[in-house]
């Protein structure tokens, strides 16, 4: 009996993902206040975080390299992201505020980035003799990489986006 009680708990964070998937899809086209003021709030504690993980799990050389690469494609991925976001200014004056509206394909790109990482995780066939849990350590360095380049670049990059279009505002409203 406890082994079948506990395998639903394999599916929870699946279920948690696609809880949030659905919720965000129900929201696609609402816009909301880009906070840009606390934008650096999320990337330092995914640094942290990923700095907590590295130092407790020290990667061999190559896990270094992984994680390396992971960060590179993070963030290439972290800017086309924060590219696909909608944003604009609403308000004049003291009033006027960022706003941001998620676009289909960035969550599009999540959903990708979920299946891949599912594949990358449990795409060995155990029958072929492999292992899912041989190189987990060396995928989960290249997912540390890859979660710390996405959301620190997509910050950046949603950053400096919300200040151009502040300072265009601005002298749009000075004319």
């Amino acid at each position: 009996m406890g082994s079948q009680s506990g395998q639903w708990l394999a599916y929870l964070p699946f279920a948690i993902f696609v809880l949030v998937m659905l919720l965000r899809f129900r929201s696609l086209n609402r816009a909301r206040p880009l906070r840009v003021a606390t934008l650096w709030i999320f990337p330092v504690l995914v640094l942290a975080l990923v700095s907590f993980a590295l130092y407790g799990m020290h990667p061999p050389l190559k896990g270094w390299l992984l994680f390396a690469a992971g960060i590179a494609v993070g963030s290439l991925l972290g800017v086309q992201r924060a590219r696909m976001m909608h944003l604009h200014v609403e308000g004049e004056g003291a009033e006027a505020r960022v706003m941001m509206r998620q676009s289909l394909a960035a969550l599009v790109m999540i959903l990708a980035i979920f299946a891949l990482r599912r594949l990358l995780f449990f795409g060995v066939n155990p029958a072929s003799g492999g292992h899912p849990g041989a190189n987990a350590l060396l995928v989960t360095d290249a997912m540390l990489g890859f979660a710390a380049g996405v959301i620190c670049v997509q910050r950046v990059v949603l950053w400096l986006r919300a200040r151009r279009l502040v300072a265009e505002h601005r002298s749009g409203d000075a004319e």
